[in-house]
């Protein structure tokens, strides 16, 4: 074999071995992309997440329901909303919640109306 036809066939080997999985990893159901803060997860574990949602749904009795809090998650986006991208449209939430200065203060975070929300909703589906 050629040694530019071994380096190509690797090359495709690799990507084909390599794709597959990272789409798996990607892969978010419904319930993770709205219940989940990313940068939150990142930085404490579930029990904070869900004394963080809690105190929200204390604080903000108007929005302490699960399907209250799906409907504001969604912000009109349908329930067959492919994950990957609800999860960067709440992404992006977040950040224009931080711009507008829509942000609460719980248990010492000061975090976004959306995470805020994503917290209460976590609390709720892991009580």
């Amino acid at each position: 074999m050629e040694r530019r036809s071994f380096i190509r066939l690797s090359a495709f080997t690799a990507a084909a071995l390599t794709l597959p999985m990272m789409q798996s990893c990607n892969t978010l159901s419904e319930e993770d992309a709205l219940s989940k803060p990313d940068l939150l997860m990142q930085l404490v574990d579930e029990k904070e997440i869900k004394a963080v949602g809690t105190a929200y749904r204390q604080q903000v009795k108007t929005e302490a329901d699960q399907q209250k809090l799906r409907m504001l998650l969604l912000n009109g986006k349908p329930d067959n909303t492919d994950s990957v991208e609800l999860k960067r449209a709440l992404d992006k939430q977040v950040s224009a919640d931080f711009a507008a200065g829509k942000i609460v203060q719980l248990n010492g975070w000061i975090l976004s109306v959306t995470e805020a929300r994503q917290c209460a909703l976590y609390s709720l589906l892991k009580a």
